[in-house]
């Protein structure tokens, strides 16, 4: 279940990554937040190579980091509650939690940003 103001971050977050071009932390953002941003990279094409020419057998990839590279599939997980779980942005109520009472509405501030936000909320 959502915690208590976990829209203001998601909207935060989306505001930062979309409005302002900011970039996710790989070790800290949560899946949506790669969708597209190995485009953001100038050198992406240089660190491809780096990676294929000392990662031959692909030992150090995985289905996650090759979907938030972009090499293979999105980073976004289109499902229910995916929103909840950091895996999408959301664009219906099911990726949200809406028999908890969380739906997909339009950020306060960022009115770009989607995010799961109680009844109460709103």
């Amino acid at each position: 279940m959502p915690h208590a103001h976990a829209d203001v971050v998601d909207e935060i977050e989306q505001m930062a990554l979309g409005n302002y071009g900011g970039l996710p932390h790989w070790g800290k953002n949560r899946n949506f937040a790669f969708d597209g941003a190995i485009a953001r990279y100038p050198k992406a094409d240089k660190f491809f190579k780096v990676k294929s020419s000392y990662n031959t057998d692909g030992l150090f990839s995985s289905e996650w980091t090759d979907q938030v590279l972009g090499i293979n599939g999105s980073p976004n997980i289109i499902e229910n509650r995916c929103a909840i779980e950091g895996l999408c942005i959301c664009s219906d109520d099911s990726h949200c939690a809406p028999e908890q009472g969380y739906f997909c509405r339009l950020g306060k501030v960022y009115k770009k940003a989607r995010v799961c936000s109680s009844e109460e909320d709103y």
